[in-house]
């Protein structure tokens, strides 16, 4: 009996853990994101570019029919507002309209 409790404490006093680790901490190539998380990163940028610009075009579409018709205005192509998503409505179109 007094072996057997003397055991017991020698394994329970025992600085290594008992059992393998549940997992293996993560290698450093684990920690990085791999190249096709960034690819999809990248292209949900730029199909959320494209999107914004897309809705800049048909709200600057909208808005000239409906604001300012009279005024003298070529829209830039769907690729301008592409590439930079913003208004290209004329200073004096967007004033009128508020």
């Amino acid at each position: 009996m007094y072996a057997l409790a003397l055991l017991f404490l020698t394994i329970a006093a025992s600085p290594e853990p008992y059992g393998p680790p549940l997992s293996d901490p993560p290698t450093e190539e684990e920690q990085r994101p791999c190249e096709e998380v960034q690819n999809a990163q990248e292209d949900v940028e730029s199909l959320k570019r494209a999107m914004l610009g897309l809705e800049f075009y048909l709200l600057d579409k909208k808005d000239y029919k409906s604001h300012c018709p009279y005024l003298e205005w070529e829209q830039p192509s769907l690729e301008e507002y592409k590439k930079e998503p913003k208004s290209y409505l004329p200073e004096s179109c967007k004033t009128e309209k508020i």
